[in-house]
């Protein structure tokens, strides 16, 4: 300011202008994160809430589609009531570790220093440059505990190399605040016993959002799509076969994930595997009459008639006879990537004599779910199956990179 004012400055230079774009930027980052720590410890969670997008909004939405054919997956746990059932879910015999522990295996070998893993070279670790950043967004993360891993296995990089990121970047997005509550406050306590020696160049930032049928409104609040942000890798991840749980797999690519994914971008896809023999898949057991139900079934089921039950409930309505029938279907328009099978969740009235899918759950045949994925520009750079507790490989990681 002196210089300016006693005249020894005579051009403005944009490269200066950018240089303080960038500081500030970087400082008001770096409050951000800084509220977001005290966020943890003094027992205050901000969640970003897009509008459509509220419990309130949904349920809705929910009233309005439950006359229809189809309701869809993300009214299973956008309640606290839902969101508990689907905790308990996954503790009761779905092998919900093995899963964990799979996800934490693939992020650890593409985030590998020394080979370097595909994201690890993404980064820039060869030496040459200077390390660029990462944005981690998890589409319907839950409660994030694959992705935390992967934050893990980032800082996990970083003391390999003596360098930290320019930026790490963490945004969950989930219409289910309690689980996103989690996922926020479980990312910021990671980040802060970790990485504190870097604590200007974090983010957590969590967003309440349907982005299946939303407004994708969060996508202009990315850390990636500020004017100052450097160009870094931003990963999106769709992990716990919710890309398996779509309505429809194109619509969503071209709609929804072709704007989220930019050219070079990168790509995190946990799905189904379809088995060679259908007998070997457990969800198969569901469509055969006269199956006893199993504890972590009848726990499926409860989840799946919640949303229903409270409806009912907040109507005042007497419980109505429901049951849910699963049935197995193909070469449909459920089931349009080619070789995928869909275990179609359908809620059976018997009253109404009607009945009204809630949920698809589909298995991929992972080779051609792989070419499918290429005619929409997106490059598989790993592929990794995990196995359940009986040695049947159940889930496939893909890491795709979308062609620039």
């Amino acid at each position: 300011m002196t210089n300016w004012r006693d005249g020894l400055v005579k051009e403005f230079k944009l490269g200066t202008l950018e240089t303080v774009k960038t500081g500030v930027a970087a400082r008001i980052r770096a409050l951000k994160s800084a509220a977001g720590q005290r966020a943890v410890i003094d027992g205050h969670t901000e969640v970003e809430i897009e509008a459509g997008s509220s419990p309130t909004d949904l349920q809705r939405q929910f009233q309005e589609l439950v006359g229809y054919d189809y309701i869809g997956h993300r009214f299973l746990y956008y309640e606290p009531q839902g969101a508990l059932a689907w905790e308990r879910l996954m503790r009761a015999g779905y092998d919900q570790d093995r899963w964990l522990a799979g996800a934490a295996k693939c992020v650890d070998a593409w985030l590998e220093a020394r080979t370097p893993g595909p994201l690890a070279a993404a980064l820039g670790v060869d030496g040459r440059g200077r390390l660029k950043g990462l944005e981690l967004v998890a589409l319907g993360s839950g409660e994030a505990a694959k992705e935390l891993s992967c934050l893990g296995a980032v800082m996990k990089l970083e003391k390999a190399l003596g360098r930290t990121l320019p930026l790490l970047a963490f945004a969950p997005v989930d219409v289910s605040i309690p689980l996103l509550i989690r996922a926020a406050v479980d990312a910021r306590k990671l980040l802060a016993a970790d990485r504190t020696a870097a604590p200007f160049s974090t983010s957590v930032t969590p967003f309440c959002s349907d982005f299946e049928e939303g407004r994708l409104g969060f996508a202009r609040r990315l850390s990636g799509n500020e004017p100052s942000a450097e160009k870094g890798v931003r990963l999106v991840s769709l992990l716990g076969n919710t890309f398996g749980n779509l309505r429809d797999e194109d619509r969503f690519l071209r709609e929804r994930m072709l704007a989220l994914v930019r050219p070079g971008d990168w790509l995190w896809l946990e799905v189904g595997i379809r088995p060679k023999e259908l007998e070997d898949e457990p969800l198969y057991l569901l469509t055969q009459e006269g199956h006893a139900e199993t504890a972590s079934e009848a726990n499926r089921r409860l989840l799946l008639e919640g949303p229903y039950r409270r409806w009912e409930a907040a109507l005042g309505r007497s419980n109505a006879e429901v049951e849910m029938r699963v049935r197995l279907r193909q070469n449909d328009e459920s089931a349009r990537v080619p070789g995928s099978i869909n275990f179609c969740h359908d809620l059976v009235f018997k009253n109404d004599r009607r009945v009204c899918t809630m949920l698809y759950s589909r298995r991929y045949d992972i080779a051609k779910l792989s070419h499918w994925l290429g005619a929409y520009g997106f490059e598989v750079e790993s592929t990794s199956a995990v196995e359940d507790s009986g040695h049947h490989a159940r889930v496939a990681h893909l890491l795709l990179r979308r062609r620039g």
